[in-house]
């Protein structure tokens, strides 16, 4: 049978910056609150998901604004080039002296490129679950307590 974490023994670690005191109403406020002039109407779409739920995991700060609307840029983006690319097609044929070929548009590139940015951004926001373990500081330490974390 194994033991589960008792956490009146002080064992057990939140996750940094958890606010699970606050209503969504307040979370969804901070993020209205915080939102930065500038962004397109799209981007504010993307940041009216995203900022209230990095709220309620304490990563909505000022000194993560721009990582943030880079964030949000980039979905819109997305959002934007896939639309098209479905409206306009994905390839084209053109015609040489190899016959014809059927080839990627720019926009796929394009495309692709921002895909990239996508991951990177998710990655540095934790908004995937491995990135969001390696972002965990509070995680306990496999080999009992860092003799070095009041450093």
């Amino acid at each position: 049978m194994t033991k589960k974490a008792d956490p009146n023994k002080g064992n057990v670690s939140q996750f940094p910056g958890d606010y699970a005191g606050h209503s969504d109403d307040w979370h969804i406020q901070q993020a209205a609150d915080m939102r930065p002039a500038g962004l397109k109407a799209e981007e504010c779409d993307v940041w009216d998901v995203i900022a209230p739920e990095l709220s309620k995991v304490g990563r909505l700060k000022k000194l993560y604004i721009e990582v943030i609307c880079e964030y949000c840029r980039i979905v819109a983006k997305l959002a934007e080039a896939r639309e098209y690319l479905d409206r306009e097609e994905w390839t084209y044929v053109t015609t040489g002296r190899h016959g014809s070929q059927e080839k990627s548009r720019p926009e796929v590139a394009q495309l692709n490129d921002d895909w990239r940015k996508f991951r990177s951004l998710v990655s540095e926001l934790g908004l995937s679950p491995a990135a969001e373990k390696s972002l965990n500081s509070k995680q306990g330490d496999l080999f009992g307590p860092n003799p070095y974390s009041d450093l």
